[in-house]
């Protein structure tokens, strides 16, 4: 795996500004582990994973943010999930979809009782990296837990 350029490098050429896109990298942290999320691609194969970043404990995205939400991989490394833009709600009000989701109640429940200030997102798809989610994957700069970046930060993309 050889890392070709930064992830601000492939934004610009797609006409972004990556000064103004926040870059997430979710991983699933060990408190909301349950019998059934035990690791981050369980959230995936739930089709879970994309509520996950919209669950913050305090506003750590600024309202109306455009956001590209990454999947944590082994080694540091992260995958493109999706590219939206996030709009924060009333502190502790929850978006009716993550709500009535029933495969999302575990990890709704595990964010709710382990957040000091839970801030919950609503999001709209953004264009531009449609042809790149599920397949883009980068290398997230340490320290890992540091998973909230700008898009303009030194994230290499990595060639397979």
């Amino acid at each position: 795996m050889t890392a070709v350029h930064t992830l601000a490098d492939l934004l610009r050429s797609r006409g972004l500004k990556p000064d103004d896109i926040i870059a997430i990298r979710n991983d699933l942290h060990p408190s909301y582990i349950s019998a059934e999320f035990r690791t981050i691609a369980d959230l995936e194969s739930a089709k879970v994973l994309h509520m996950l970043d919209r669950m913050q404990d305090g506003p750590r995205i600024p309202h109306d943010s455009r956001v590209l939400s990454f999947m944590a991989l082994p080694d540091g490394q992260a995958k493109l999930t999706a590219f939206r833009r996030f709009s924060m709600r009333r502190p502790g009000i929850a978006p009716g979809d993550i709500i009535y989701d029933y495969d999302a109640a575990h990890l709704l429940h595990s964010f709710i009782s382990h957040a000091v200030n839970p801030v919950f997102y609503d999001v709209i798809d953004e264009p531009g990296l449609d042809d790149m989610i599920g397949s883009l994957v980068v290398q997230w700069p340490k320290p890992l837990s540091q998973d909230i970046r700008t898009a303009s930060d030194p994230i290499n993309v990595i060639t397979r």
